[in-house]
């Protein structure tokens, strides 16, 4: 059913008012009790930006949150239907002001920001399957790569250190790989090394033995192929088995 033009328009000027805080004339509306509307739509905003970004909102000091979220939320307009994505338009709204004064006084706010959000977003999506079986010979069988994963490379240890102890000098490459574990919808976090990264880049496309997978990053990569180098990956192998960051191994053709 369409709305009058003008349902449609008060509905506007209310919302424009809880987001700015500037008032217009709104038939109805009492003006004693208009702020309250403002203040619980803040609080609302606020209590789900909080829970998304708990180690962004430790960070910084209670007048920097609470300014952030009324410049974000008077500001911004947000765009997406579904409420738990409301939170990741925070980050896009700081991504579009690189002068910030925030992002000058913490120059690793939006890796971090971005790194919060991941395991929401892990969290919430859709889910992926594939085919394979649990048990397998970690030698010789395929290997296959858990399909609720993302790479990601920062600037900043996000991932590794508190926030406020990252200093100017922590500044480098830093990879890592965020995966679902499928029976719990837990999120976790694995460093990675560029070779280790490689590796599950090639798991993206087919399944590899771990051997395959060892000698085709050596040889991509200018690394020697030794048994020390071989027994490195078979270690990562195990542990990402036992995280599901490696799901198991591909299913044997009848």
């Amino acid at each position: 059913m369409q709305l009058l033009e003008s349902t449609r328009r008060n509905q506007s000027a209310l919302a424009s008012y809880c987001r700015t805080g500037k008032k217009k004339a709104i038939p109805g509306v009492n003006k004693d009790n208009i702020s309250q509307y403002r203040r619980l739509v803040f609080d609302i905003i606020d209590d789900m930006l909080q829970s998304a970004y708990p180690l962004t909102h430790d960070l910084l000091s209670h007048k920097e949150w609470n300014q952030l979220t009324k410049e974000f939320l008077s500001n911004h307009s947000c765009s997406s239907p579904q409420v738990w994505y409301m939170p990741k338009e925070l980050h896009e709204y700081l991504a579009a002001l690189p002068n910030h004064p925030l992002l000058t006084k913490y120059p690793y706010l939006l890796e971090l920001l971005w790194f919060e959000w991941l395991e929401v977003e892990l969290y919430m999506m859709a889910d992926k399957t594939t085919s394979y079986r649990s048990s397998g010979n970690v030698d010789t069988d395929l290997l296959v790569l858990n399909p609720e994963c993302h790479f990601e490379h920062f600037t900043y240890p996000v991932h590794l250190k508190n926030a406020g102890d990252i200093i100017p000098t922590d500044q480098a490459n830093y990879y890592l790989a965020a995966h679902r574990i499928p029976t719990t919808g837990a999120v976790l976090f694995t460093s990675l090394s560029p070779a280790l990264l490689y590796m599950l880049e090639l798991l993206l496309d087919k399944p590899y033995t771990t051997s395959e997978l060892t000698q085709i990053t050596c040889k991509t990569l200018n690394i020697n192929f030794t048994d020390e180098v071989l027994a490195t990956t078979t270690h990562f192998i195990n542990t990402s088995l036992q995280t599901q960051l490696l799901i198991g191994f591909a299913e044997k053709a009848h």
